[in-house]
């Protein structure tokens, strides 16, 4: 099984994918005013999500990741790229020193450690997959408002908006056995619909806070051609293959 560093390199990655379809449609629309409940703001944008999300067919860019862990004291920077192609077709690589390939399918992800030669192959149609579930909860790839709210508590946060950004919480409903963060917050640039910034809330023990990972756009362009090549399964002919499930 993957090791510390690679699993969360993993959730780093498929909180990437969660982030731009959540945050492609939700702007802040002149001349539509929210409400004052922070409940009923994080539905007002959520709609908005709904109704915009088909307009992005592809994007691609790069990512900074920053993962701190309270568990091994320590705290884990990673640098990547990352492409997704509509409807069902992702790919995210993490850079030396800690590289790594996410390659998402439909209903296939494959997870290669170059440094090991390893493919982990993981198929999303078992129902106790840990890697179904994950994706699931990060609403992979796009859901409806109705199908958000079955999963998440959704809130605006209006103390910590600023000037040119706003802020979403999206706080899990209920507790699943292979999920491992509480809550995810989310913000996006006004001006431009573009998403700043996603951090990851793990649970902590008792009082204590739980581990975060924070990711940082950045270089992103939508609607461009990508070639097929990205999303083709083409690792070395000697890597070992492990099916997971």
């Amino acid at each position: 099984m993957l090791n510390f560093i690679h699993r969360h390199l993993l959730l780093g990655c498929l909180a990437l994918l969660w982030l731009w379809i959540v945050s492609t449609g939700c702007g802040l629309e002149s001349g539509n005013a929210l409400t004052t409940d922070t409940a009923g703001q994080g539905m007002e944008l959520l709609k908005r999500l709904e109704a915009k999300y088909m307009k992005t067919m592809t994007f691609y860019g790069e990512f900074n990741q920053t993962k701190v862990s309270k568990l091994f004291l320590e705290e884990i920077k990673s640098k990547g790229k990352f492409w997704y192609q509509k409807p069902g077709k992702f790919r995210c690589e993490y850079l030396a020193p800690n590289a790594q390939v996410n390659l998402l399918l439909d209903d296939v992800a494959y997870v290669y450690i170059p440094d090991i030669k390893q493919v982990e192959v993981y198929h999303f149609k078992t129902e106790d997959s840990p890697v179904k579930k994950l994706n699931q909860m990060l609403l992979g790839f796009g859901v409806s408002v109705k199908d958000v709210l079955e999963v998440y508590d959704v809130h605006s946060l209006p103390g910590e908006d600023t000037e040119d950004s706003f802020s979403l919480l999206f706080k899990l409903k209920k507790k699943e056995e292979e999920i491992n963060f509480d809550s995810i917050n989310l913000s996006v640039r006004k001006k431009d619909l573009l998403p700043l910034k996603l951090v990851f809330i793990e649970p902590g023990v008792g009082n204590a806070e739980g581990d975060k990972t924070e990711i940082l756009l950045k270089s992103v362009k939508f609607n461009e051609k990508i070639n097929d090549s990205f999303f083709k399964p083409d690792f070395p002919k000697d890597a070992e293959v492990i099916e997971q499930n």
